[in-house]
Order: structure tokens, then C-alpha cells, then sequence
């Protein structure tokens, strides 16, 4: 009789375990996260990240708050903030959280940190904090490729919406991507020196257009949107950044330079949740199975999509190396 009841509460724990995974990895029903941000969620990345929110929300219930330090000085005062109210994760999007995160999360050890967009390599000595960080020279390097199998006239032309690092590694993979087709086209570079403005984008792009520009390359958020504005109004093509950016102008956006914050804050948090939680850095790209670039194949055609799904393969066996710093300007 012993042995009945035993196979039946052995029976009662599978069931209960098939039908809530997370409860048999340790993850607690009321699973709580906090995630940081330096604006208004409006751009397209950020509304990428907010798709991913809304998944943990629907598929595991997690309850998660979304907090906006507008301020610099806000900064530190947030990160500890929502470490005194015990979240089980606090994921913060960009650098500007990483020092607070770093002072505060040794003094919070049962707090999971997880930051997007930061690269710190595996030995950054803070158990409890895991950096994300993307390939986006990848990508660019794809749009390079792309833009330099499209155009016609020979130039093609990259808005950045500043000077920094993370920029210059998108002009760093695009200008690579030109170069290794190698085709004499030419690269011309214009920076707005702003990422809210798309009236500048807007004229920048104008301008690079009537120089006998016929592709530009925008990496530049809002100011960006200027740019895809002046190329439907010009009759011009333009790549796109961050997500797939073909449905604002299907017959001018050519390709979109992927960074899936979604799919990066939805497995991140997942892991968390599982009980899978580690300090590792992990970088997204093509040999993570990570698309890095989405091509119109209404306007690209199929002998340039099966190149750069050839070249795509060369990557990830390590055939082609691509730079992430350029002196380009």
C-alpha cells in the first residue's frame, strides 16, 4: 500500500512539473523584475525590448515594472531603489546604469543584475551581474554587402546619429561590407550629432542624396526616421537599423541592421526565471543563430539574397573577419 501511495505522489509531482516547468528549475510564482531605462520607451529598439516585456508578462506571468531615469543623477538613486524593494531581476538597458550596478550589486547578492548592451567579457568579477552585448558590426557588415550589390551610381552614403563607440562599430561593419565586394562603390559618412532629431536626418539624408547618393545606411533612432522620410519623398533607397524598419516604407527600405532586444530581455529574464542564471557574457550574432539582417525581398533581388546568405555561412565558420573599429569619419 506504502509503495502504491509513493507512485502516486511521484505521479501528482510530474504532473505538476509538466505543467509548470518553472516551479521545478526554483522559480518563485511571484517572479519579479525591474527593468531601467534612460527615456521614454518610443524608439524602435525600445519597443522591440517592450515586445519582449510583454512575452515574459504572457507566457510566464512574471511581473514586471518599468522604471524611466531620465536624469544622470537619477541614475544611482534607481538602481538601489529597486534593489531595496527585492526584485528577483533587475535588468538595466545601456552603460549608463553599469557604475551604480556595479558599486550596488555586490551589496545585493540574491539580486540577479542583467544589463543589455554591456560588454564585459566573462571575467568581470561580479557574480550576480550578466552582461548582453550584440554583434552589430554583423549586421552592418550584411547591409554593407547589400548596398554595395544595389547601387547604381557607386555611392552610398551612413548617417550616424553621433560619434561613439557603439556607432562607430556599425560604420566599422558597413564600411567592411563595402570593401569586401569591392566594387569601387563609395562610402560617404554625415553625422547629425543628435538621435532625437528627424528634421536633421531629414536634411542630411536630402543632401547626401543629391550628391549622388543612392542608398544610405541611417543609425540614428528618431533622427533616423528623418532619413526614411526623405527617401520615400526622393525615390531613394535606405537600410534600416534595429528592427525590421521595410514596414515604414516598403518600396524604399532595402534591408533592416537587426538587434533583437526583444528576443535578448525575453531569454535573458527566461533563464533567470529557470533557475539557469550565470555571470557568462553572451554576445548575439549569426554563430548564436541570431538574424542579423532582414532583407526586402520585394525589392532585393534573389542572386543578391542567396550572396549574402553565402557570406552570412562564411562568417560563422570563421572565413571572414569582421573589424569593429574604423578611422573612418
Amino acid at each position: 500500500m506504502m509503495r502504491i501511495r509513493v507512485l502516486a505522489l511521484l505521479l501528482m509531482a510530474l504532473v505538476v512539473v509538466t505543467m509548470f516547468p518553472g516551479l521545478a528549475l526554483g522559480a518563485s510564482q511571484d517572479f519579479r523584475v525591474a527593468v531601467l531605462t534612460m527615456r521614454k520607451m518610443t524608439t524602435p529598439a525600445d519597443l522591440n525590448t517592450l515586445e519582449g516585456i510583454e512575452r515574459l508578462r504572457e507566457e510566464l506571468g512574471i511581473e514586471i515594472k518599468i522604471v524611466e531615469a531620465v536624469e544622470i543623477a537619477e541614475y544611482k538613486e534607481q538602481v538601489l531603489a529597486v534593489s531595496e524593494e527585492g526584485y528577483d531581476v533587475v535588468y538595466f538597458i545601456y552603460d549608463n546604469f553599469l557604475e551604480p550596478v556595479r558599486e550596488l550589486a555586490p551589496h545585493y547578492p540574491h539580486i540577479k543584475y542583467i544589463g543589455l548592451w554591456i560588454d564585459l567579457g566573462d571575467d568581470h568579477g561580479i557574480p550576480n551581474l550578466k552582461p548582453l552585448f550584440f554583434k552589430p558590426e554583423q549586421g552592418a557588415f550584411m547591409c554593407g554587402v547589400v548596398a554595395a550589390l544595389m547601387s547604381e551610381t557607386g555611392k552610398v552614403g551612413f548617417i550616424g546619429g553621433g560619434i561613439n563607440p557603439g556607432i562607430l562599430t556599425f560604420l566599422a561593419g558597413f564600411e567592411a561590407g563595402i570593401n569586401y565586394i569591392d566594387n569601387g562603390t563609395e562610402l560617404v559618412v554625415s553625422w547629425a550629432n543628435t538621435f532625437e532629431d528627424p528634421l536633421k536626418g531629414k536634411e542630411l539624408a536630402r543632401s547626401l542624396y543629391n550628391r549622388d547618393v543612392d542608398i544610405i545606411f541611417q543609425v540614428a533612432n528618431q533622427t533616423g526616421l528623418g532619413v526614411i522620410d526623405a527617401a520615400k519623398e526622393m525615390g531613394k533607397f535606405v537600410i534600416g537599423v534595429d528592427v525590421d524598419q521595410s514596414p515604414l516604407a516598403p518600396e524604399n527600405v532595402i534591408a533592416s541592421c537587426l538587434l533583437d532586444h526583444g528576443y535578448a530581455t525575453y531569454d535573458s529574464v527566461k533563464q533567470a526565471y529557470e533557475g539557469q542564471f550565470n555571470s557568462k557574457q553572451v554576445y548575439y550574432g549569426l554563430e548564436e543563430g541570431t538574424p542579423v539582417i532582414a532583407i526586402n525581398t520585394a525589392l532585393v533581388p534573389e542572386e543578391i539574397q542567396a550572396q549574402v546568405a553565402d557570406i552570412e555561412e562564411r562568417i560563422i565558420r570563421g572565413e571572414i573577419a569582421i573589424p569593429k573599429t574604423t578611422e573612418t569619419r
